[in-house]
């Protein structure tokens, strides 16, 4: 069980956002994930009122795709708001490895 921090807009983790240091995608509790959002907010990186904390299960629900043009075939593809570059088959770092 863990927890994540994400805007509550665009479903995006708070450590894929500009300017965050925070890299941790997945908190072992809500108290650290709300944690890491308070220290984001008094740097001035994000607007705390923007972000939520929800258990993985719940975030699972709720969270967004988008759709985009595999690289090699050219066809749409579905794909979370939070995939990775390295696993995003529109980018040429996914076809590369």
């Amino acid at each position: 069980m863990g927890y994540r921090a994400f805007n509550k807009e665009t479903t995006r983790f708070l450590h894929r956002h500009p300017g965050v240091k925070t890299n941790v995608e997945s908190f072992a509790t809500a108290a650290a994930a709300k944690s890491a959002i308070t220290r984001e907010a008094k740097r001035g990186a994000i607007k705390a009122e923007d972000f939520a904390v929800l258990e993985n299960s719940e975030f699972a629900k709720i969270e967004k795709t988008t759709v985009v043009k595999n690289l090699m075939t050219g066809k749409d593809v579905v794909q979370s708001v939070n995939t990775p570059h390295c696993c995003d088959v529109s980018r040429e770092t996914y076809w590369s490895m």
